[in-house]
């Protein structure tokens, strides 16, 4: 099932994308919109590989996991989400699930 939202990820998410950026500067890597139904964003770095995905809690509230897709650095993704984590200031936002 389409995601109702589709489409609409540069509007909805463009300050969690600023933010991102923000947080992953100067580390060369590269933040970019995702093409794909369900991915609001995605980063890329020789060795990482991060997906950035709307999420619902079961109360309701909308915000932005960050999930692994693949990496093979997994010490340096989990260092990454981490970053992420506390540069949102631990809020749902940047929240990884496992």
């Amino acid at each position: 099932m389409k995601d109702p939202r589709a489409g609409k990820y540069r509007k909805i998410y463009m300050d969690e994308f600023r933010k991102a950026g923000s947080i992953l500067k100067g580390r060369g890597g590269c933040l970019e919109w995702s093409q794909h139904d369900y991915q609001a964003f995605t980063y890329f770095e020789p060795g990482v590989s991060l997906v950035f995905y709307p999420h619902k809690t079961t109360a309701g509230n909308r915000h932005l996991r960050v999930r692994d897709q693949g990496s093979k650095n997994k010490p340096l993704a989990a260092e990454l989400m981490a970053a992420l984590d506390s540069g949102a200031g631990h809020t749902c936002t940047f929240s990884s699930k496992g």
